[in-house]
């Protein structure tokens, strides 16, 4: 068998890689341990959430598929963070799990150009340091120009729930035993990670009372392909909220000794952002409960995911603290939680097209490149599996810069500073992230998706139609004086325009981008006016002996924590440090520029500018 692109995995990185490929005129082979599960949701069922939702529209203007799927099996629609700046507002959307990996399976199985193969791939083959192909473990040969792994969870995984291990990618699947020894014979070095999922719960043993709805927010379709009406294509349904209990967190620590995290027999690091409950428990001891959301799994599943219950412990352990949990003292368990450790390969071996340095047509994806979620997955899967057909094709390759795209920030983070833990995108790691918004990413990715071929001319028209009225109706307003009343706390365009002759008719969604970029326009101007007076000028800002980084409020405890061990010595070292985001480090500036701690002797910049002394622009404006 011949083909231009092979991809290895048929999760989220790697059905985004294929569709991309076979959309953009190769004949494209995707290679998966089991067809039926194509696309499934391993843990929660959602797509998008806080930096995710940003992530997800950028792919989809690109021509990916991931947001138009969520729209065929939504069932619950919510844009996170409403009570801040439209930079960090995110869609999220509860699915149907089913539902989601039915219509990607279906997607996938109609695409022209792409053939599907059941198999396990056990090496990549390759001759004078450029891929020519794969072999699988039954013996069959794959020949390709061009090959794209997304192994996901799969390489040499073993699952752990208590003293019970087994081998398997996800409960139910095989792993994938044989690639990571053709993987190092090839010179790549690789890593070893852990991620979890919690128990599913019958909804008919909770006792809902107990617990606070939260019903659906108004849909809007998360993609722009996506008809307006009928929308949405599902029912709706409710999630509800509940908590753990001191009794709840008093189980968990007397059986701390019992959890395969606890007893050293867990190797991999796990995700900082989405730890075990065990750990939540043991790490924030002071904290009387942690938020449980419980999240229907379809309008028929008879099941639901308790996001923040992952665990690893045994399952009367599972089943015991979950009956300490209001709402849930009755619940029954019909598959209990358990821990995955797998192979990673530090994704410092990448070029930023994400092509092994190695082996030249070799490129990864996923979570093989140690991210956690597939949002982060399916975008990456989209870059390689556009960059891997444009190299095929001789077309010119896609790097997103940082100012472009959150994916950029993305790609950026994973190949210059590498992973220690499963790596979550966050809107904070973006320095662009005023420009960076959901509702602009047509307008900065939707061309890139044109010239490779997986955004249609139609569409891009429509793209730039859209941003032309919006500037023309952002320049109108600066021009009468409108934009300055806009900017008033309450203020509306239909209020603002409302007794304006000229004021032009404009869709909801047009007046809601112009009154968000007239709200945000001059701290994007002060934002990246800082960005560059702030560049290097003080990166010689010495770091003062004992400077207490826990007592910088706003960082997360992962930059506190870094920091405190790294002990930088100057503000260089600070940018540097791995973990430490544009805005982490724009906080410790401040404090480092406060009288108490700039030192003429020590510092270049002495006093310069503001003699530290002006407060910086709002990270979020609020709108």
């Amino acid at each position: 068998m011949t083909f231009d692109v092979v991809i290895v995995g048929l999760g989220h990185a790697g059905a985004e890689a294929a569709l991309a490929s076979a959309r953009m005129g190769l004949s494209t082979a995707a290679i998966t341990l089991s067809l039926e599960r194509a696309a499934v949701m391993s843990c929660n069922p959602a797509i998008g959430g806080t930096a995710k939702g940003h992530l997800v529209r950028e792919l989809d203007a690109l021509g990916g598929q991931m947001a138009a799927s969520a729209d065929a099996a939504g069932t619950h629609f919510v844009t996170l963070n409403r009570s801040k700046g439209p930079a960090v507002q995110a869609t999220r959307v509860l699915c149907d799990r089913n539902a989601y990996a039915a219509h990607v399976q279906t997607v996938l199985s109609t695409q022209s150009g792409l053939t599907l193969i059941q198999g396990e791939v056990a090496t990549i083959e390759v001759d004078g340091g450029v891929v020519r192909g794969v072999r699988l473990v039954d013996g069959r040969s794959v020949e390709a120009k061009a090959v794209v792994v997304t192994t996901g969870t799969f390489l040499q995984a073993i699952l752990h729930r208590g003293p019970v291990q087994d081998v398997g990618g996800r409960l139910g699947d095989a792993a994938a035993s044989a690639l990571s020894t053709s993987l190092r014979a090839l010179g790549l070095e690789l890593g070893r990670f852990k991620t979890g999922t919690p128990a599913r719960l019958r909804a008919s043993s909770i006792d809902w009372s107990r617990c606070e709805r939260q019903p659906s927010e108004t849909p809007r379709p998360f993609s722009s392909r996506t008809p307006r009406t009928p929308f949405p294509l599902n029912p709706l349904l409710d999630c509800f909220v509940t908590h753990t209990t001191e009794t709840t967190h008093r189980l968990l620590r007397e059986n701390l000794h019992r959890s395969p995290l606890f007893q050293g027999r867990i190797e991999g690091r796990g995700p900082r952002y989405c730890p075990s409950l065990e750990d939540k428990v043991h790490r924030f001891a002071h904290r009387p409960r942690h938020t449980v959301f419980l999240e229907p799994e379809g309008p028929t599943s008879p099941l639901v995911y308790p996001a923040g219950l992952s665990t690893s412990l045994p399952d009367d352990v599972q089943l015991e603290f979950l009956h300490t949990i209001p709402g849930l003292e009755a619940v029954e368990v019909e598959r209990f939680g358990y821990a995955v450790e797998y192979d990673y390969c530090p994704p410092t071996q990448l070029w930023p097209t994400l092509e092994t340095r190695k082996v030249k047509g070799l490129f990864f994806a996923g979570q093989l490149n140690g991210t956690s979620g597939y949002e982060e997955a399916a975008v990456q899967g989209l870059l390689a599996g556009m960059n891997a057909a444009a190299q095929v094709s001789g077309q010119q390759s896609l790097v997103l810069g940082r100012h472009e795209a959150h994916a950029g920030v993305l790609v950026d983070e994973l190949i210059t500073h590498g992973v220690d833990e499963p790596f979550r995108m966050m809107t904070s790691r973006s320095e662009h992230r005023l420009r960076l918004r959901e509702g602009t990413a047509g307008w900065r990715l939707a061309a890139h998706g044109h010239r490779l071929g997986l955004v249609s001319t139609e569409r891009l028209e429509a793209v730039k139609e859209e941003e032309r009225v919006v500037r023309e109706e952002v320049a109108r307003l600066e021009k009468s004086g409108g934009a300055t009343l806009l900017r008033r706390p309450g203020a509306t365009w239909a209020s603002v325009t409302a007794a304006d002759p000229v004021a032009p008719t404009l869709t909801d969604d047009v007046r809601e981008a112009v009154e968000v970029e007239v709200r945000y326009a001059p701290y994007i101007v002060q934002s990246e006016t800082e960005l560059a007076r702030r560049a290097h000028a003080f990166d010689g800002l010495v770091v003062p002996e004992g400077f207490d980084f826990g007592a910088i409020n706003g960082l997360s405890n992962e930059v506190r924590e870094r920091l405190t061990k790294a002990r930088p010595a100057t503000f260089a070292a600070v940018r540097s440090q791995r973990g430490v985001t544009p805005a982490a480090a724009t906080l410790v500036l401040i404090h480092l520029r406060r009288p108490a701690h700039v030192s003429r002797e020590t510092s270049p910049v002495e006093n310069s500018v503001d003699n530290g002394q002006r407060k910086p622009s709002p990270d979020v404006p609020r709108a």
